[in-house]
């Protein structure tokens, strides 16, 4: 347990004022009564900026701690500056008129009113080495910027760093956002040792002490004091007025009244009045917003976990706040600290921190339109969860999925909104039709299953979002290990897109249907897989067409016949690929690697299924790894690399217990035959190798791993040979190009017969009956392109 104080160190983290021992405190500049902590990577960043810039304004929530930081940076730089340093408060100066006189009183001049003033306070300054401390500009922005360019441009040596929710706006400001106190996640809750390393923890601990001294931190409080710095944003402020409860508290208790964190979080009497409580400090920002602003502001409060500018705008719009001012609202309060705005890979992300949420929300509800809004907000949700399938289908399906990863917590609060009342469990069943091979691609089978059953069962219609919710929840169940209910469910879909006829619908389910029925040995998967590929060669979209084929070849597979498998892999992959779609190819490579392992080349199948190993990862598709992984193990066993294939089982085991399912019957049955030979070879179902697997699984670098797996000391390791030889590589470029074996021979200077001989390696290889499927495997996003080889020899030409 931590007895003493938390110890200085951790990167970031120090304890203490950073003034060295012995240097008085500057006469310019309040003392503050407690030390810095967790900020010492921030006063080295900003005295950086103050070395290279005139100007640096601290800009950041209420109680972000900006003036604490300012008058530290103050106090650690005043060394360099002999003129002095000075604070000018201006949080209790409402006249703009008054900011001259408040500036000449720190620096020691007569307040006289007059028009002389700034003369005389530019006389004074002009030939000084100062650095002059404006804090709390918000309110006073536009006179504050005035001041700054007449102080700047006529005393060249001034420095000034001021402070505020949002910076002047003036030429040459250097605006630096204080960010939070870095915390703990209560997802991956760290260690007693390993508190100190979070600043957030470190502040509260440091306060805590002083309301109690003696206090001892025990491995039990780890998780209330890991919450209690999450839902408190990190703030300096309401993590201090927090800790001043342990007087009268426990550290569980103060976790456990979080939600009514103004009433907790108050201070009394002392110090600023907008400090003396959380809600002040809000309140003080809220005052100076605009009446749209205040509207924009509230209505932000429905979202949960973030949103986009286009959720803002299909949203937030109403009056007060126009079509098209949500854009430069929403920029507005981002500049003055209220929203936080974050890059992501689909564009910018804005977020309210929990505190200021818990305000928004109180606003929202006072103003009468929180059923108007939060209607705008399950609708506009549920619509975009409707027409998501069809985006995780091409060229940026990652870039989708990763955006539906982001809205899943506004996902799951227009579920409830939907669910709250009956006219409207009909949208809920359209958002989770289109939701549900997302949950499939990230491994959440339970909650979709259980999401589906709901809707299913709540919602008699639209009919096309119930067979697709019918289709999706029979997949589920079929990988959750309940084939009776699986079995009704694809029939009752499948009638369902013949009732509406629905073309495209029905062949997914029917090449679905088909693959299920093969795993298990059921003669009627032939017939089922023959209806989809008709019908999928009808629809005008190829997506259905390259899905049907990839049925129909793990159902060749499962069922022994690689020679179909391999044919109908491999046009599969040409179609995926044609349409950009790297997660279906990829399941298609998948099938074609396991014919290779099953027609004795192991080691090509292993290359390829690390390959779409890499792939899957790429794409954050769980069950992909978990079917990569999987056959990875039988081409280790295939080798007889019995260490390695303990290895991918232990990675397959951690995938399965993660995803809350296992793969189709035929195939888990192959796995589980490979497991067991395993473990009478190595003599125990639970090896080092399989444990270490089980570690690996259970994190994010997975593809690596199966890819590097270490041998033991008894095992050596395959000789690594590629799927194609660097000449074969070569031609296969030239192949891709177009040319034919005559002009490839004398591109390269070689027999014709050799080339033969090439492309027959060639195809075989791959699995290709012609030059064309050859080429699409090579194209953007192809099989090949992803394959390890040695590096590709330059293709000669006759002028080289």
């Amino acid at each position: 347990m931590i007895s003493g104080p938390i110890r200085p160190g951790g990167g970031a983290v120090a304890t203490g004022r950073p003034v060295p021992a012995g240097r008085a405190w500057p006469l310019g500049l309040p003392m503050p009564l407690t030390g810095l902590v967790g900020r010492e990577r921030e006063l080295a960043e900003i005295a950086q900026l103050l070395e290279g810039n005139r100007l640096v304004t601290l800009v950041g929530a209420g109680g972000i701690g900006k003036t604490r930081l300012a008058i530290e940076e103050a106090a650690v730089m005043a060394p360099l500056f002999p003129g002095g340093v000075d604070l000018v408060d201006l949080s209790r100066i409402a006249d703009p008129a008054l900011l001259w006189p408040a500036v000449a009183r720190v620096i020691g001049i007569e307040e006289r009113a007059d028009a002389d003033l700034v003369q005389r306070l530019m006389r004074i300054l002009r030939l000084q080495s100062r650095l002059l401390v404006l804090d709390n500009c918000e309110h006073l922005a536009a006179a504050c910027a005035v001041a700054a360019t007449q102080l700047l441009g006529s005393c060249p040596e001034l420095r000034i760093l001021a402070t505020g929710r949002a910076g002047m706006g003036m030429p040459g400001e250097i605006r630096w956002r204080v960010p939070s106190l870095t915390f703990p996640w209560p997802e991956h809750l760290p260690s007693l040792d390993q508190l100190d390393s979070f600043g957030a923890v470190s502040l509260f601990v440091d306060r805590a002490r002083a309301a109690r001294p003696g206090l001892v931190i025990r491995p039990a409080d780890v998780g209330a004091l890991s919450l209690i710095c999450f839902r408190l944003d990190g703030i300096p402020l309401a993590l201090e007025l927090a800790a001043a409860r342990v007087s009268a508290l426990t550290i569980g208790e103060i976790a456990e009244r979080l939600d009514d964190r103004f009433a907790l979080l108050n201070r009394g009497a002392g110090g600023p009045a907008r400090h003396q409580t959380l809600r002040a400090s809000v309140e003080w920002s809220h005052q100076l917003l605009s009446e749209p602003e205040r509207a924009l502001f509230r209505r932000l409060a429905v979202f949960a976990g973030g949103w986009s500018l286009s959720a803002a705008e299909a949203v937030c719009v109403g009056p007060p706040v126009e079509s098209g001012q949500a854009a430069p609202l929403l920029a507005g309060l981002v500049d003055k600290s209220l929203v936080q705005a974050e890059e992501s890979l689909t564009g910018t992300r804005y977020r309210l921190l929990e505190t200021i949420k818990a305000f928004a929300a109180e606003q929202l509800a006072l103003c009468g339109e929180p059923e108007a809004v939060r209607a705008r907000h399950g609708t506009y949700f549920a619509e975009l969860g409707e027409h998501t399938v069809s985006r995780l289908h091409g060229e940026d399906q990652d870039l989708w999925a990763y955006r539906i990863d982001q809205e899943q917590a506004n996902f799951r609060a227009a579920r409830l909104w939907c669910a709250a009342d009956p006219a409207r469990v009909g949208l809920g069943l359209r958002m989770a039709s289109g939701l549900w091979e997302y949950w499939l691609i990230r491994g959440l089978l339970e909650e979709g299953a259980a999401w589906l059953q709901d809707v299913l069962r709540r919602a008699a219609g639209p009919a096309a979002a119930r067979a697709d919710a019918l289709t999706g929840l029979a997949v589920m169940n079929s990988l959750r290990g309940d084939p009776e209910s699986a079995g009704e469910l694809f029939t009752a879909s499948i009638a369902l897109y013949e009732q509406i006829d629905d073309r495209q619908g029905q062949a997914r389910a029917l090449a679905v249907l088909g693959f299920w029925l093969a795993s298990q040995g059921d003669c009627g998967a032939a017939e089922a897989l023959e209806r989809a590929l008709v019908l999928a060669g009808q629809s005008p979209d190829r997506y259905f067409a390259a899905f049907s084929l990839l049925m129909a070849a793990m159902a060749a597979s499962v069922t022994g016949n690689t020679a179909l498998a391999r044919t109908r892999a491999v046009r599969s992959t040409c179609l995926f690929t044609e349409i950009g779609d790297s997660r279906g190819a990829g399941y298609a490579q998948c099938v074609l690697a396991e014919c290779l392992i099953n027609d004795g080349a192991p080691v090509q199948g292993l290359a390829i299924l690390r390959a779409c190993s890499g792939v899957f990862e790429a794409l954050g598709d769980r069950w992909g790894l978990l079917i990569s992984a999987g056959s990875i193990a039988l081409a280790h066993a295939a080798l007889g690399d019995w260490a390695r294939a303990a290895f991918a089982l232990g990675v397959a085991d951690s995938l399965r217990e993660r995803i809350g399912g296992r793969p189709f019957q035929g195939v888990q049955a192959a796995i589980d035959a490979v497991a067991a030979k395993t473990v009478a070879e190595l003599g125990a179902e639970i090896t080092p190798q399989r444990q270490a697997g089980m570690t690996v699984g259970r994190g994010d670098h997975i593809a690596a791993a199966l890819g590097t797996a270490k041998q033991t000391a008894s095992q050596s390791p395959p000789r690594q040979q590629e799927v194609l030889t660097p000449r074969e590589h070569e031609i296969t470029e030239l192949i891709s190009a177009g040319l034919t074996n005559r002009q490839i021979a004398e591109r390269l200077f070689i027999a014709q017969r050799t080339v033969d001989t090439h492309v027959g390696h060639i195809l075989a290889k791959l699995g290709c009956s012609n030059r064309s499927q050859v080429a699409a495997l090579n194209g953007p996003g192809g099989l090949l392109k992803h394959l390890p080889t040695r590096r590709r020899p330059k293709i000669r030409t006759p002028s080289t």
